[in-house]
């Protein structure tokens, strides 16, 4: 029976090294995948504060947005429909009671109001050009008068001259 025990006692030992054997192998497979997972959870840590700082931003820029949207309706509110403004502008036509009106609307209305200025701009420059002319045209009308009042000095020096020339001209033969 020596000889039997030997044999299972072999076997069991074989069978106990390849248990070993397995064993190290799936230490070192789960090492790898522990590796693995920590590796991934610092990337995943990193994407996650990567995705709150961008989140962080998106909401800072729609929390400006939206103030600038307020301050826009806040300030088209308070204008009547149709008036004009200090400059003789029309007011911002903007419905009163339609505080939720989409970016896209107020972006249009906006542009129709810079069109608005651009063409009381172009008004504006064209009265500037129209005032110039008038003025030189005026200076030469003043230098105008100026000459033509010098040349009726003149002309009148000149006759008096001759008017009192003539007098005593004819007042010393007359004696």
């Amino acid at each position: 029976m020596e000889e039997g025990a030997v044999i299972v006692i072999m076997a069991e030992k074989a069978e106990h090294a390849k248990t070993k054997s397995q064993l190290a192998k799936e230490s070192e497979k789960l090492q790898f995948a522990l590796g693995e997972v920590e590796v991934l959870a610092r990337q995943l840590e990193r994407e996650k504060r990567a995705f709150e700082k961008a989140l962080s931003g998106v909401q800072g820029r729609v929390r400006k947005e939206s103030a600038q949207k307020d301050k826009l309706l806040a300030k088209c509110s308070g204008a009547r429909l149709g008036g004009e403004g200090d400059a003789g502008l029309p007011l911002c036509p903007l419905p009163r009671a339609s505080p939720s009106l989409r970016p896209s609307e107020i972006e249009s209305h906006i542009l129709k109001q810079e069109g608005l200025l651009n063409v009381k701009e172009n008004e504006i420059k064209e009265l500037h050009r129209i005032i110039t002319q008038q003025k030189q045209s005026f200076r030469s009308q003043v230098c105008d008068f100026r000459i033509q009042k010098q040349q009726e000095r003149y002309i009148s020096q000149a006759l008096e001259k001759k008017k009192k020339a003539k007098k005593a001209g004819t007042g010393s033969k007359g004696q």
